[in-house]
């Protein structure tokens, strides 16, 4: 259900085909930048590697995305492309500078893959990606070479996306949804900082004979373990759809049988997404208990207890408001989502507070309708900023892909820094 709210976007792009047209090379020097139109790239010749300045624009080059995470002093973004491989990323320093302006090829495989996901161990970045034939992955280091060979998480043709991906120093956790004939269950696989895939038995987090799906994870450091959060039609159709968890050890051991409810208000609850604060986890989601889908929220202590049963009310504004997506520092996260209100898809967010406090319930809007519409939001926190990527397409028909990818730094106090938005997708000017 996350990635396919908006009139089955996610089912359109995924089954366009990717095209091949060239990749970006893995493991160059890092690229300096001097506004966003002119950035200096290296270039090989027989002496190594020399900068030069080349003039890039704006290309349309995703299909689906984006996601993001901070790292080693780095934002970094990765998307669906409809280049050769297809999973791409760039790194953007604090100050806003595009790192990386053609791209990094991150799938290096023959496989081509989609709906990535990404999360920092603390040395490397991990992505983990959707392909016809299960879910496969690759480490990153922090100056953007890509570590092969990639791995295989899981061989199957029966799973799908979202696949998800979150990391402790020692294992990185990746969720998948599997399809059965009569059911959809959430599984997880873990993976060594080393890249190791551990084959395990079955780990299953949901019931069976169910339809699940949508999970998300978080690493909770002071307990050692991982909440897993999914939107679940527990046998009443997924208009019914609730909320649900389940706590993983950072060994595997799964703690919760088959979850616990987190919300199961009147009407669909959808598109889940968690967050540890340090004192507790912030879960937000898409609930339309009041006929059309709003942002909601609660806050789940480390042993399983829901302190907001209920739900807090995140954004109940007029229109659509979808696909939150929520990344935290000290005291309050910054919630993020695919908002409606004024006719366009544009991305707005509000400040929620460790104490349950929303600080802008009226919320704020964090795209500027640099694009006819804005939507698919990530976002992640470091530099004392948080970073918002999210897609743009030039068109009012929405959903034609190819489409841009987008991005602005946020500050606590919600001032958006970059207006017009940062381009993430570039490709180098043709010559006059």
């Amino acid at each position: 259900m996350r990635r396919d709210v908006m009139s089955g976007v996610a089912g359109l792009l995924l089954g366009s085909m990717l095209v091949g047209c060239g990749g970006g090379t893995a493991g160059d020097e890092e690229h300096e930048g001097e506004g966003r139109a002119v950035m200096k790239s290296p270039a090989h010749t027989e002496a190594g590697l020399e900068a030069h300045d080349v003039a890039y624009v704006p290309a349309a080059l995703a299909r689906v995305g984006p996601a993001v995470a901070y790292g080693d002093g780095k934002y970094f973004a990765v998307w669906t492309d409809v280049r050769t491989g297809g999973i791409y990323g760039t790194r953007v320093k604090q100050d806003g500078t595009v790192v990386d302006p053609e791209g990094i090829r991150i799938n290096i495989s023959d496989e081509p893959g989609s709906q990535p996901a990404i999360a920092f161990n603390g040395t490397h970045f991990f992505v983990v990606w959707q392909t016809d034939v299960g879910v496969d992955g690759v480490r990153v280091k922090p100056d953007g070479t890509v570590v092969g060979p990639v791995f295989r998480v899981i061989q199957t043709d029966e799973s799908f996306g979202p696949v998800r991906v979150s990391c402790s120093p020692k294992v990185c956790l990746v969720t998948f949804t599997i399809s059965g004939d009569a059911e959809t269950v959430i599984f997880f696989t873990r993976v060594t900082k080393n890249g190791v895939v551990l084959r395990e038995a079955d780990r299953s987090l949901s019931a069976g004979f169910n339809f699940a799906r949508d999970a998300s994870s978080a690493w909770n450091n002071s307990k050692k373990e991982f909440l897993v959060v999914w939107s679940d039609e527990q046998g009443m159709g997924p208009e019914n759809a609730d909320i649900f968890g389940n706590r993983v050890t950072e060994d595997g051991v799964v703690l919760d049988g088959v979850g616990f409810p987190i919300s199961t208000a009147e009407g669909m609850q959808a598109m889940p997404d968690v967050e540890w604060s340090g004192k507790r986890y912030q879960v937000v989601w898409s609930d339309d208990r009041d006929g059309a889908a709003d942002i909601y929220g609660a806050r789940v202590r480390s042993n399983g207890t829901v302190d907001d049963p209920d739900g807090i009310p995140i954004s109940t504004a007029v229109g659509v408001q979808s696909e939150p997506r929520l990344a935290h520092h000290n005291s309050k996260s910054l919630v993020v989502w695919d908002d409606t209100r004024t006719g366009a898809h544009r991305i707005w967010g509000a400040r929620w507070g460790e104490n349950g406090e929303v600080w802008d319930p009226a919320g704020v809007p964090i795209s500027g309708g640099d694009q006819a519409e804005e939507y698919l939001p990530d976002v992640a926190y470091g530099g004392n900023k948080f970073f918002t990527a999210y897609a743009g397409w030039s068109s009012v028909a929405l959903f034609e892909p190819p489409h841009f990818i987008l991005g602005t730094r946020v500050t606590h106090q919600l001032e958006v820094k970059d207006d017009p938005a940062l381009v993430l997708t570039l490709e180098p000017a043709l010559e006059p």
